[in-house]
């Protein structure tokens, strides 16, 4: 559509709203009943699908016989110490990956007292190298020698001589502008300590389309890294390999696997970096390729290069410990669990699994309290069944491999797969498929709306998006469309309901004669940023809510705000003036309903409407004034002047990820309403008015519009 035939529907909008504005606020007075309520929505994240994970019972083969003596058995509870954890050492030779006897220790001793005496000063250039003419500036701003070359910049003829800045690693990136990206600038004039700190803390185990695609465009995107003049010797990042292995841990952590295995394939990535070496091993094992993760931690322990320290030594400890039994090498096995013990490490399942592997006796697991990929490795080697509660707390990237596993139960496998979806994880095609998969009977297809209400969940999901696809009736599809996303609101996955009906919501033509299915309809559509399918529903019923039709009246006047939010421009002159009555009708509905929370929903529509530019008239405002006093809980202040002041120099990355961190992982819906509206002007602030508009549309959603 052009701008020219935008404004065009546009001016034949306005007089209709306009007509049957004051109509619609009458029939919804007598119309109590009238569904206003809504629910989140969501835009699909693309990501790829892990290799599938085959773990379950055990098929009809014996399991391979490990010859080592059994574990210790009864061991003492363990209790963390609070203490450094210990390390422990091997001496591996490098072509077999064994662990060196005695006398390969003896030799290796005695040749290298053998050696000579190496000098520890570093090496004098012969002579100095000449100074170029000319060199590229790497980063703004003047060197430290500028006025020492200003005369013999004079002499050359005005060219400038400075010194070359050092290339960064963590100037990498898979998107630039054209692509979403935030531009090559966009760390510019925000510091390293202050990124160093805060991006640790971004929330990955979120619903929200937007912060997901906040997220990862803030990860991806090409650009000079912040800057790093005075910073302190624990926050320096010489190489930007620091930078870039925070960046690829978080990308890890939100399971965007194929994002992170592009930026490993770059060259200066493969230095020795500890979280680089964890995420390797890590999707090694969740792909199956049990050996080689064992070979990848071998050769850096035979290397004499540290793996890690703190927590992730733990974690290479056990992956060692594991290693170590699969080869039958129980005496050392037995070794590296004690140093567990030690360091106060409690990880039942971890023990349970690594004794069955040892020899010991296969004691049940009847459940795991934190999943993590060593434990799916574990599950699958000894060929176990992944426990009920393995999903509650899983990550991301856990999810996703449990929902494409062949062998895990059915209902398992959906559950992961509707989490992983919501979190950006999974994509949607692969959670039709698995919807699809699903058996049912004729009973319960001819009951499916009854069944929803009574066992909501991942089986009425897939049993309705079923549904939804075979009625030859466009009242049954939008029937059990409605049931579907009422569904995925009572589970907190509305995004996801959507997202995997869009097809076929895509598919019904506006009618008229379905005004009760107008504004869910809409509100779906415009979740996926569908505007134009989401403006011809409300165009469908625009006309019978001039007649009086209670229930497109009640939908005009859902679905004209969110319009409103998502897509109108503020100055345009033909739909400003019609939104004052469209909101003031809004308003008189929410009266007419008398519900406890008008106020607040009212305070939420007006301040997101203001912080996105459209200026409201102080009458609009007015009936606000008089709301009760409650208690509002308070995002952090310090974040939020944080936030004003980056938005003031303009400083776009730091905007974005100060936002997500105000957010947190329960995202805009749970946001209150004045942090919300700082968040939305500071991102159109910066240019990302696009962004602003999602941001405040899922507010309104999360919040029931």
């Amino acid at each position: 559509m052009t701008v020219s035939q935008g404004k065009a529907q546009s001016s034949t909008l306005a007089p209709r709203l306009v007509a049957f504005c004051l109509l619609a606020v009458s029939a919804v007075s007598g119309t109590a009943t009238a569904e206003l309520r809504l629910a989140q929505t969501s835009k699909q994240i693309e990501t790829n699908e892990l290799p599938s994970v085959t773990v379950g019972p055990p098929p009809a083969s014996k399991s391979p016989i490990i010859p080592a003596p059994k574990a210790a058995a009864g061991a003492a509870p363990r209790r963390a110490t609070g203490k450094a954890p210990k390390s422990l050492q091997l001496r591996l030779d490098p072509k077999t990956g064994q662990a060196l006897t005695p006398d390969q220790l003896k030799k290796n001793r005695d040749r290298q007292s053998e050696r000579a005496p190496r000098s520890l000063r570093a090496r004098q250039p012969e002579k100095e190298p000449a100074k170029p003419a000319a060199t590229v500036i790497a980063k703004s701003g003047a060197a430290p020698n500028a006025g020492e070359n200003a005369s013999e910049n004079e002499a050359a003829g005005g060219i400038q001589v400075k010194t070359l800045g050092r290339t960064k690693v963590s100037a990498i990136g898979l998107l630039n502008e054209a692509d979403g990206g935030f531009g090559n600038a966009m760390w510019s004039g925000t510091s390293l300590p202050l990124v160093m700190e805060m991006l640790p803390r971004l929330p990955v185990a979120t619903s929200s389309p937007v912060m997901q695609s906040l997220r990862r465009r803030l990860l991806l995107t090409t650009a000079l890294p912040p800057e790093d003049e005075g910073a302190s010797d624990t926050a320096t990042d010489d190489d930007g390999s620091a930078l870039v292995a925070l960046r690829i841990e978080r990308l890890a952590a939100a399971g965007d696997s194929k994002a992170v295995t592009q930026l490993l394939k770059f060259a200066p990535l493969s230095a020795d970096n500890k979280i680089f070496t964890q995420i390797r091993v890590e999707e090694e094992l969740l792909a199956g390729n049990v050996r080689q993760a064992c070979d990848m931690v071998r050769n850096r322990l035979g290397a004499g290069i540290a793996i890690g320290s703190g927590d992730r030594d733990i974690v290479w400890q056990k992956v060692m410990a594991f290693c170590l039994a699969l080869d039958g090498q129980a005496a050392q096995v037995e070794l590296y669990e004690q140093l567990l013990y030690e360091n106060g490490v409690e990880d039942e399942a971890f023990y349970t699994l690594l004794a069955g592997l040892n020899g010991g006796e296969a004691v049940p697991l009847e459940s795991i309290s934190h999943v993590e990929p060593l434990h799916l490795a574990m599950l699958r080697t000894a060929r176990r069944a992944i426990p009920a509660d393995a999903v509650k707390q899983a990550s991301p990237v856990v999810l996703r491999a449990i929902a494409t596993s062949p062998n895990a139960a059915l209902e398992m496998r959906l559950e992961a797969a509707e989490r992983a979806e919501a979190l950006g994880a999974l994509p949607t095609e692969v959670l039709r498929r698995i919807y699809a998969s699903v058996p049912f009977s004729a009973e319960q297809s001819a009951d499916a709306l009854v069944l929803a209400k009574s066992q909501p969940g991942p089986s009425a999901s897939a049993i309705l998006y079923q549904v939804a696809q075979i009625d030859a009736q466009v009242e049954g599809r939008a029937r059990a469309l409605a049931a579907a996303w009422r569904n995925g609101r009572r589970n907190g996955r509305y995004m996801t309901a959507v997202r995997v009906n869009l097809p076929i919501t895509q598919s019904l033509e506006p009618n008229a004669n379905l005004a009760w299915f107008a504004a869910l309809a809409g509100r779906a559509l415009l979740a996926t940023g569908d505007t134009e399918a989401a403006r011809a529903w409300l165009m469908a019923v625009v006309e019978p809510a001039r007649a009086g039709h209670p229930e497109a009246a009640a939908a005009v006047l859902a679905l004209a705000p969110l319009l409103y939010i998502r897509d109108v421009d503020p100055d345009d002159p033909a739909l400003a003036p019609v939104m004052e009555r469209v909101v003031a009708g809004w308003w008189q509905g929410e009266v007419a309903n008398n519900g406890a929370e008008r106020y607040q929903r009212g305070l939420r529509l007006l301040g997101l409407l203001t912080a996105l530019g459209k200026e409201l008239s102080g009458q609009l405002w007015l009936p606000l004034y008089g709301a009760p006093d409650r208690d509002i809980p308070q995002a952090s202040p310090s974040l939020l002047m944080g936030l004003d002041r980056a938005a003031a120099g303009g400083r776009t990355g730091e905007v974005v990820m100060l936002s997500l961190l105000l957010l947190g992982e329960r995202g805009p819906a749970a946001s209150d309403t004045i942090a919300l509206g700082r968040m939305v002007s500071a991102l159109r602030r910066v240019g990302l008015a696009g962004d602003a508009r999602s941001l405040a549309l899922e507010g309104l959603l999360g919040a029931g519009f």
